[in-house]
């Protein structure tokens, strides 16, 4: 399998974020989550100070995007035979 091909295709494609973005945008559980996350990120970010706080999201968001790659990359192994004759 051409892992150079995959890459380019799954990984470094950059309509890839705005397309999740735009399908994410159309689901009304995911706009609330976003809208109760906001505000409860602002008032946590009111209790502790915007140093803190912004220490906090951005190792939390170091983290989450490990693990969101990770079962990004788990769930495209799941198809490697469907891959493999894409690439093949």
């Amino acid at each position: 399998m051409n892992q150079t091909i995959l890459q380019t295709l799954f990984l470094d494609n950059p309509e890839i974020p705005g397309e999740i973005a735009s399908f994410c945008s159309s689901i009304p559980e995911y706009v609330q989550a976003e809208q109760e996350y906001n505000k409860a990120a602002q008032e946590l970010e009111e209790l502790i100070g915007f140093e803190r706080y912004s220490r906090f999201e951005t190792a939390m968001n170091a983290h989450l995007s490990y693990e969101v790659r990770a079962c990004y990359l788990f769930g495209l192994g799941l198809r490697r035979e469907i891959l493999e004759g894409i690439a093949g």
